[in-house]
């Protein structure tokens, strides 16, 4: 609806035109004013605006022509609409009309409702043209505002990762310096223990001193790997390495610290596993021994389980197109996507505090549940695993325990045929390599613990799948037995040793051996 409280300006040297004109207006609520030559109408716009002007062509000493000239030459008052009043009606005149800066033409005579319609028509179009000025005003003052905005965040995170750099260089070269001195404080502090001259206060003095500097150092570690990793320094260097003696010597580490807390400390091979793994052993041994070293840490009664295995192979990894330049020296053959499984029985994690315990120095156990730890282990292995293409996954439940776990695409040298055909020697080489106290780390690390069978009938299914030597059912139905009740471990892991070498008849045997004459209620 267009405003009736505008004012209208009418150009004509005849006044009976301009007392028609305006009573016709005044009639349709417009305020009017009258010009009766060019001249006139020129210092009455420049005093008062109007906001539309109705001006004639023909005049006596300047034509409406002209004054549209001279008006639309003025920026104060270049924006104000002119409709051309003439009884000129030749196109020519039109045309020139437009042509000085007039936005509408009515010939003479004209009717009223001609002239109302036209007037109301540039008028709402003024008024559009004029909101979509102040429109078009906001928009830009808005983008200005954005852009300065936009320029000021950029600044703001330049000098945020300029700061941060220099964070991680300060706290890089501090680590280094303090590491040295602290090493040679950690020697004297052994050889000193050694000394049989020394007191036994003074002997707990320096194993006080002892282990303060070990915590020392390790926090500093850590605090090195994060600022490497923060200031986008931490490279990998993989290389082929023998997978098994790997497992192996991870293994013979923890076994002694679950042994220190009489924890049972359980190996799972699941599957076949490669003998050698194109892999940065460094970083692989460090995110591992986090893991299980919290796993340790936080279970104060159990078992903490290592599962292994292959999910599956593949000839090409989205993640390892990078390295195949660099596999020099062994044909190019498979990647096997292997999975690290760490399980306890320990305190475990409420759901809420699940994404908490990746932040650095983050500490989500109450005080009473948590020992000593600089609280980057998780963060550091989580952003290692990024660097390999991979991250952490977690289940947990309070008091029950949790599971870590996390898969990497390696590369292998096998074919897919040499993967399938790993013989018993090869599968056998880590038992071996541990030797006769193989049995105590792989089954339970208490030798007093005595082996829990499961009743009977949890045993049918088992025992069908093994007489039947059903490969998958054997390894679903271990699974079972070992999610049934942890008391079970023994028990499961001696089944999962010889269903590992596919030795059915010896599961068969081994379950007659607990249960005698009853064992043929569960023959077919």
């Amino acid at each position: 609806m267009v405003n009736k409280q505008t004012s209208l300006l009418i150009v004509d040297d005849n006044i009976d035109n301009l007392r028609s004109l305006a009573a016709i207006l005044r009639l349709e609520g417009y305020k009017v004013r009258k010009a009766i030559s060019g001249q006139v109408a020129l210092e009455t716009v420049r005093s008062h605006p109007p906001d539309l002007i109705l001006l004639d062509i023909k005049m006596p000493q300047m034509d409406g022509y002209t004054v549209c000239s001279i008006l639309k030459e003025d920026t104060t008052t270049c924006s104000i609409p002119i409709i051309f009043l003439s009884a000129l009606n030749e196109t020519a005149d039109k045309l020139k009309a437009f042509a000085v800066g007039g936005v509408d033409y009515i010939t003479k005579p004209f009717q009223a409702p001609e002239v109302v319609a036209r007037v109301e028509n540039q008028l709402r179009l003024q008024r559009l043209s004029q909101q979509l000025v102040v429109q078009n005003a906001q928009l830009l003052e808005e983008i200005q505002i954005r852009q300065q905005t936009e320029a000021a965040l950029h600044q703001a995170v330049e000098q945020a990762e300029a700061a941060n750099r220099a964070k991680s260089v300060f706290l890089a070269n501090m680590s280094h310096e303090l590491r040295s001195p602290l090493t040679g404080i950690l020697g004297y502090a052994q050889l000193l223990q050694k000394d049989t001259d020394c007191t036994p206060l003074q002997h707990k003095g320096l194993s006080v001193i002892y282990q303060c500097g070990s915590h020392l150092l390790m926090l500093i570690n850590d605090i090195l790997d994060l600022s490497k990793i923060e200031a986008q320094k931490l490279k990998l260097f993989p290389d082929y390495i023998d997978f098994y003696l790997f497992l192996n010597n991870l293994v013979e580490l923890f076994k002694f610290k679950a042994q220190e807390k009489k924890l049972q400390f359980v190996y799972f091979k699941l599957t076949s596993l490669p003998p050698e793994i194109y892999i940065d052993e460094k970083r692989l041994r460090q995110v591992l021994i986090n893991l299980l070293s919290n796993a340790i840490k936080f279970t104060c009664q159990g078992s903490v389980t290592l599962k292994v295995s292959v999910r599956s192979c593949s000839y090409e990894s989205n993640e390892y197109k990078l390295i195949s330049s660099k596999l020099t020296g062994k044909a190019k053959k498979l990647f096997a996507k292997i999975r690290f499984e760490i399980e306890d029985t320990g305190i475990g994690i409420i759901p809420e505090k699940w994404e908490n315990i990746f932040l650095p120095f983050e500490q989500v156990m109450e005080r009473s549940h948590s020992p000593e730890g600089t609280g980057l282990g998780l963060t550091i292995s989580q952003k290692i695993l990024a660097l390999m293409g991979s991250e952490i996954f977690l289940e947990s439940c309070p008091n029950l325990g949790s599971k870590f776990w996390f898969d990497l695409d390696v590369y292998t040298p096998l074919s897919w045929a040499d993967f399938n055909e790993i013989d018993d020697s090869q599968s056998q080489t880590l038992s071996q390599e541990l030797g006769d106290e193989s049995d105590q780390i792989i089954n339970t690390l208490s030798p007093e613990t005595e082996v829990v069978v499961p009743p009977l009938a949890e045993l049918l299914l088992l025992y069908e799948a093994a007489q039947m030597g059903d490969v998958q059912n054997v390894q679903q139905q271990i699974l079972r037995l070992q999610q049934l009740n942890s008391d079970y471990l023994a028990f499961v892991t001696q089944v999962l040793e010889l269903a590992n070498d596919f030795d059915y008849q010896d599961i068969l045997k081994l379950i007659d051996k607990y249960y005698g004459d009853n064992v043929s209620l569960l023959r077919l």
